[in-house]
């Protein structure tokens, strides 16, 4: 069956790891030419290893700082000549408390990481799709954005405001041919919970990342005259255990 994916060129965030490793693994199985970048050198260069594919860039870039965000779309282009689709897959829960005891540099934390980086990422990125008027961005949020836990509510200020501008951000790209799609996770068994110090026991039996990265391969693989507004992935376990969302 033709896929869309085979000879774009795609950029992944946070693609050391969990969501952003295996859409990378499935992209260039499709023929995609593949740009990831990480903080960490090491798990960058484990992840390049992983991979192993002549198609792939690997490019240290921390996703807060502009000059990193410039420096990674020059080599890109470089390499690649050009860039066809930006998935902003970074982000991390820094610290998951009650609101009474983040303090500011929690917060702005946690809002730098997930929400201010992807909108600094977006408009860079931008402007280097908008004079071929052609350009597509996946923004990953999370189920966060639509339903509320205690504790998770700076995190979720920010991946429910991801979701408001990525529509905003589809309107004005589509003035000139772009297109941007929200792609909103439930829980997976990725290393998030670890990273964010929080027990993950709870998630046995849960999706994998590469159960939920064939969902968001799917936002990316459709025709140039479509695209997907929001994809909403879930979990049957945590349907049934935690909300219902119908």
């Amino acid at each position: 069956m033709k896929n869309y994916v085979k000879d774009k060129v795609v950029i992944i965030t946070g693609g050391t790891s969990g969501f952003g490793l295996e859409t990378a693994r499935m992209l260039l199985e499709m023929g995609a030419k593949v740009a990831i970048t990480g903080r960490n050198k090491e798990r960058l260069a484990q992840a390049q290893k992983d991979l192993a594919d002549d198609n792939l860039l690997a490019v240290g870039a921390d996703a807060v700082r502009t000059d990193d965000w410039q420096r990674l779309i020059a080599s890109v282009k470089e390499r690649f000549g050009r860039i066809d689709v930006l998935v902003n897959n970074h982000g991390a829960g820094i610290r998951i408390a009650e609101v009474e005891q983040m303090s500011d540099e929690d917060i702005q934390q946690v809002l730098d990481v997930n929400i201010i980086s992807v909108i600094k990422g977006c408009r860079e990125v931008v402007r280097e799709m908008k004079p071929r008027g052609v350009g597509h961005i996946i923004n990953v949020s999370s189920g966060c954005a639509h339903y509320s836990w205690p504790s998770w509510s700076v995190y979720t200020a920010a991946k429910a405001g991801m979701v408001g501008f990525t529509r905003c951000l589809h309107l004005e790209m589509a003035e000139w041919g772009g297109k941007a799609t929200s792609f909103v996770p439930g829980a997976a068994r990725t290393n998030f919970c670890k990273a964010a110090g929080i027990d993950d026991d709870w998630l046995e039996g849960y999706p994998s990342a590469e159960d939920f990265a064939r969902s968001l391969v799917h936002c990316i693989d459709v025709p140039e005259n479509s695209f997907v507004d929001e994809l909403i992935v879930w979990g049957t376990k945590q349907v049934k255990e935690m909300l219902n969302p119908f």
